[in-house]
């Protein structure tokens, strides 16, 4: 059974995923789920009697997997049109370096979409193969296996549970989440969709809605690189002092064309926006950050040879919470004082209690005068 299998593994301190492969046949028959063999014609649309009969009247490459995998694959995609029948294919044909490609593991591995179906697959399978040599598993389908268990049995619904104690359920859960090599693949898989395919003002426009400081540092990031890049301030040295430069006084600069000419206070801004999002005290609002980006992209066009008029408007969010010091800044005013603080400041104000008692007593017989409600201590 799976729980005796999981928990005889267990105790000989293996890997999450080593930990899961036993559990792989028993969850697939017991609640019909893919993955506990061939495909059926309901999971691809074909017997497997049929696709028997096409793969054996055919001559296929098998026998040069996997040095011409790519070759194979392209073959069998024009013949089964389906990444995933062709992938249960290979998985039963060549066990050692295939598996089959299914949602619950491209979901456990973080796979995004692909311009096409093979590169998907070719990319799926050097997740599983690097994680095979990390955990020494034998063959490249188990691995397959094992992080199926592990989505479906573990992070999905939770189908172990029933089969494992306690401890041995939340061991499995906290191997998956501390396992570095595992993280590192997922978070590559991540950044391939984030780094490759947005600039980094792109993705700081995307990040805003979640994390504000992280949108603002790579903002911050890329502001720091256009800068360099339209000025003289080739050198982090010589960039720190045109940076303190522009703190002071960004008329200057840009009267002596050091700057490229953009409209308002930009500059002087960006700069200000740059700080906070770097040293966080305070971190940047949300509406600064968006003015960030509208600027740098801005830049861009300048550096394009475009006139800027104007610096496209920012809306302000009316509910956003902001603290009190944000507040005072953006007010220009200090801050106000701590409550504990102002206890007894107004002291000097009466003469002595009796004095401060008639001041009360009078704003009490006004307000009887006038109608009012007065709830009075005394």
């Amino acid at each position: 059974m799976a729980a005796g299998r999981i928990s005889s593994v267990s105790k000989t301190k293996q890997t999450t995923f080593n930990r899961a492969v036993g559990s792989h046949t028993t969850i697939s028959r017991r609640f019909g789920t893919a993955g506990s063999g061939p495909p059926t014609r309901s999971a691809t649309g074909l017997s497997r009697s049929e696709v028997e009969s096409v793969l054996e009247s055919t001559e296929w490459s098998f026998r040069t997997l996997p040095e011409e995998e790519e070759k194979v694959i392209e073959e069998l995609l024009e013949t089964f049109h389906q990444i995933e029948l062709v992938s249960v294919i290979l998985r039963f044909v060549v066990p050692e370096y295939y598996g089959i490609m299914s949602p619950p593991v491209e979901k456990v591995l973080g796979i995004g979409p692909f311009r096409k179906h093979s590169e998907r697959y070719l990319a799926y399978l050097d997740n599983l193969r690097e994680i095979r040599h990390a955990r020494n598993f034998r063959s490249t389908a188990e691995v397959d296996m094992a992080l199926w268990v592990l989505q479906v049995g573990i992070l999905d619904d939770g189908l172990l549970k029933r089969d494992l104690s306690d401890d041995e359920y939340e061991s499995l859960l906290s191997g998956f989440r501390n396992d570095s090599r595992l993280r590192e693949i997922r978070v590559g898989n991540l950044s391939r969709q984030l780094f490759l395919e947005m600039s980094r003002v792109e993705l700081s426009e995307a990040l805003l809605a979640t994390d504000v400081s992280l949108a603002g540092q790579l903002a911050g990031i890329q502001f720091e690189q256009d800068v360099k890049r339209l000025t003289s301030a080739k050198s982090d040295d010589r960039l720190a002092v045109l940076v303190a430069d522009l703190l002071r006084n960004p008329e200057v600069l840009r009267s002596i064309g050091q700057i490229p000419d953009l409209p308002g206070d930009f500059w002087l801004q960006a700069v200000r926006t740059r700080n906070k999002a770097v040293h966080l005290n305070p971190p940047p609002r949300k509406d600064e950050v968006m003015k960030l980006i509208e600027g740098m992209k801005a830049l861009r066009r300048v550096a394009d040879g475009d006139e800027i008029d104007e610096i496209p408007a920012v809306p302000t969010d009316f509910w956003e919470s902001r603290s009190i010091d944000e507040l005072a800044e953006e007010q220009g005013i200090d801050a106000p004082q701590q409550f504990d603080g102002m206890i007894g400041a107004g002291a000097d104000l009466w003469d002595d209690e009796e004095d401060f008692q008639r001041f009360v007593n009078g704003i009490h017989g006004h307000r009887r005068r006038t109608g009012k409600h007065v709830e009075a201590d005394g």
